[in-house]
């Protein structure tokens, strides 16, 4: 039987209307999995909302605001959706309490950070020295810089452990700070930025700075770490109710 995975969607503001970008669609299709892209639900229907998948994607999008990790208002933080903001926050507080699959993109692995008790910078060229310009209008389909794995973590394994460092590409402006309790640290870029993060503890939850689902098909790092993210979820959907 295929896994059911959720995909976060992103909301439109001016066409009062959900999307979701092909890509996540299509690699999670590939690995084998099958795709629904979630809409925002009342809180109270989240729990009953993942009772229907196996395994969760928290997708890329627009800034979350400072307040909930206790950072002071910048003006870098911007294209905020609170019913999303609302929805995802609530949607992974009750992933945490499953044994779910979960996979943060971009955003997503930040939200993950901070719901587990961690905290980002709004605006990493303000507060970080020697940085490279991770957004800086380089389209997805393109690589920005490498990133450096952990050897013998979990995403190490995941995306083969063929190679310790690949390109990716890069499209952010915050990065972890304070590294959430659960969590390890299994990926940097060279400017010492944090990359990708994964909870030990859990069956699979990692978190990844870049956007693996636009190098599905040309990097086989980005294709494993999906491919068996997909397998991982396929384990929860065989498990008797």
């Amino acid at each position: 039987m295929r896994p059911v995975v959720g995909i976060v969607s992103n909301f439109d503001v001016e066409k009062d209307g959900y999307f979701c970008l092909v890509h996540y669609v299509s690699a999670i299709e590939k690995a084998g999995a099958l795709p629904i892209i979630l809409p925002y639900v009342k809180e109270d229907d989240v729990s009953a909302l993942l009772d229907l998948v196996s395994g969760l994607v928290l997708t890329g999008g627009g800034d979350f605001p400072t307040e909930l990790y206790g950072a002071p208002p910048h003006p870098a933080v911007q294209r905020m959706i609170p019913e999303r903001d609302d929805f995802e926050f609530a949607l992974a507080r009750s992933a945490f309490d499953r044994p779910m699959p979960v996979l943060g993109i971009c955003r997503g692995m930040q939200i993950l950070n901070v719901v587990g008790g961690g905290t980002i910078y709004p605006h990493t060229l303000d507060e970080l020295q020697n940085v490279i310009d991770h957004r800086d209008g380089t389209p997805l389909d393109k690589t920005v810089h490498e990133v450096q794995l952990e050897r013998d973590t979990q995403l190490w394994r995941l995306c083969g452990a063929q190679s310790s460092s690949f390109r990716v590409n890069s499209y952010h402006h915050q990065a972890i700070k304070q590294l959430a309790p659960e969590f390890v640290v299994s990926a940097r870029a060279d400017d010492g930025v944090v990359e990708a993060i994964e909870a030990p503890g859990r069956p699979f939850m990692v978190g990844v700075q870049w956007h693996p689902e636009w190098m599905y098909d040309s990097e086989p790092a980005c294709r494993n770490l999906i491919d068996n993210f997909a397998r991982a979820c396929s384990s929860i959907a065989r498990e008797p109710a």
